[in-house]
C-alpha cells in the first residue's frame, strides 16, 4: 500500500506500506480527497510535534468495513458511506470520557499528528465514532474542508458575537478566513488583520472588512480577538488589541516563546481562551448548504505521488489548502 510518511524530518512516499486492520470500534476507509495543510508540514518535519508514521488528519472518504457488532446501528449507518471525519481520537472509557469530556481525553490520539497514523494512504483507521456521513449533495473538494470550518464553528460558540462592538481575526490563513466568513454573519464588526494582500482581497468577495497588521492602531479596543496562527508576533498583537475585559480566543498553538504576560491578564482582567474542538457535524450541514465559501481557498490540486513536494509548497507563507486525491 502506497502512504505519506514522515522519515527523516521530511515527508517521503512509501510504496510498502503495510495494509491497516481496524481495531475494535474502528472503521478501514478509503480516502477520495484529501488536504495538507501547515499541521501537517509540521508533523512531518517535527518543527511543532514529535511524531513519526503516516500523514494527514484532513480527508474525504468510504468506509470499506467497521470492526463492530454486525447488529450495531453504527456498523450499519457506516459501511460503504462517504464520510468526513474528526483527527481527534479519545479512548472512550477513562473518568474524562465517561463525564462527556472526550475532548480532554488524556490518552487520546491524533489522527496523522499525535500517535496514530493519519490519512494519507489508500487506507487507514480511525475509531468509527469520529465519522460523519456527507450527503450525495455535497461533493468531495467542498467536503473536505469539513474538518478545519468544524474548528471554526466550535471556536465561534465558545463565546457570544452577537452585541460586540469590535471583533478581530487575526491570521489570513485557511482558518482564519473561514472564521471570518463564518462570524460576520453573526457581527458585521468582525474584521481580518493579515499579512498577505492576495489573501485578504477573498475578504473583499465576501464583504469581510479587513487591514494589514502592521496598519492597525495597538489601543486596547477590541472586545473579543480570535488569534488563527499562534506566532510570537500575533500573541503579543492580541494582547495589544484585547481592551479590559475582553476575549483572546487562541486557536493554534507552536512549540515557540509566544505568551500573555500573567501580569497583564490580571492587571486587565482578561479572558484567555483555547479552542480545539471540531463541530463536523455541524460543519457538514453549513458545506452542504453552500453557506460558507471554500472553493476560493484552494491553492492547488495535485496527485498522490507529488504530496510529499506539496508539504514545503504547504509551509511557505500566504499558502492556502493543497488537495490530491487518494491513489
Amino acid at each position: 500500500m502506497k502512504a505519506i510518511r514522515s522519515h527523516n524530518r521530511k515527508a517521503i512516499l512509501d510504496p510498502d506500506t503495510p495494509e491497516p486492520a481496524p481495531a475494535p470500534g474502528e472503521a478501514l476507509v478509503t480516502p477520495t480527497r484529501l488536504a495538507i495543510d501547515a499541521d501537517d508540514d509540521a508533523a512531518a518535519t517535527n518543527t511543532d510535534r514529535d511524531f513519526s508514521g503516516i500523514l494527514g488528519h484532513e480527508f474525504v472518504g468510504v468506509v470499506e468495513q467497521v470492526n463492530l457488532p454486525t447488529d450495531d446501528p453504527l456498523a450499519t449507518r457506516l459501511t460503504g458511506v462517504r464520510v468526513v471525519g474528526s483527527s481527534h481520537a479519545p479512548c472512550g472509557t477513562c473518568e474524562r470520557c465517561r463525564a462527556g469530556l472526550s475532548l480532554h481525553c488524556p490518552n487520546a490520539t491524533t489522527l496523522g499528528l499525535d500517535q496514530r497514523d493519519g490519512c494519507f494512504a489508500q487506507r487507514f483507521t480511525i475509531p468509527a465514532t469520529s465519522l460523519v456521513p456527507i450527503p450525495d449533495t455535497l461533493d468531495d473538494e467542498r467536503a473536505v474542508f469539513a474538518s478545519s470550518l468544524g474548528r471554526v464553528l466550535h471556536a465561534a460558540q465558545m463565546l457570544r458575537l452577537e452585541g460586540k462592538t469590535y471583533v478581530s481575526v487575526l491570521g489570513d490563513g485557511p482558518i482564519a478566513l473561514l472564521a471570518a466568513q463564518v462570524m460576520v454573519k453573526r457581527n458585521a464588526s468582525v474584521r481580518l488583520l493579515g499579512t498577505h494582500e492576495a489573501n485578504l482581497e477573498l475578504c473583499t468577495k465576501w464583504g469581510v472588512k479587513h487591514r494589514q497588521q502592521h496598519e492597525v492602531g495597538r489601543r486596547q479596543d477590541q472586545d473579543i480577538v480570535f488569534d488563527c496562527t499562534g506566532s510570537d508576533e500575533s500573541v503579543a498583537l492580541a494582547a495589544a488589541l484585547v481592551r479590559p475585559r475582553g476575549s483572546v480566543v487562541l486557536m493554534r498553538a507552536r512549540q515557540h516563546t509566544a505568551t500573555i504576560s500573567a501580569a497583564a491578564v490580571i492587571r486587565d482582567e482578561l479572558h484567555i481562551l483555547g479552542s480545539r474542538g471540531c463541530a463536523i457535524a455541524e460543519a457538514v450541514a453549513e458545506l452542504t448548504a453552500d453557506r460558507v465559501d471554500v472553493l476560493s481557498l484552494i491553492a492547488r490540486r495535485l496527485r498522490f505521488e507529488d504530496a510529499p513536494q506539496a508539504m514545503a509548497a504547504a509551509r511557505e507563507p500566504g499558502t492556502l489548502k493543497i488537495l490530491f486525491d487518494a491513489a
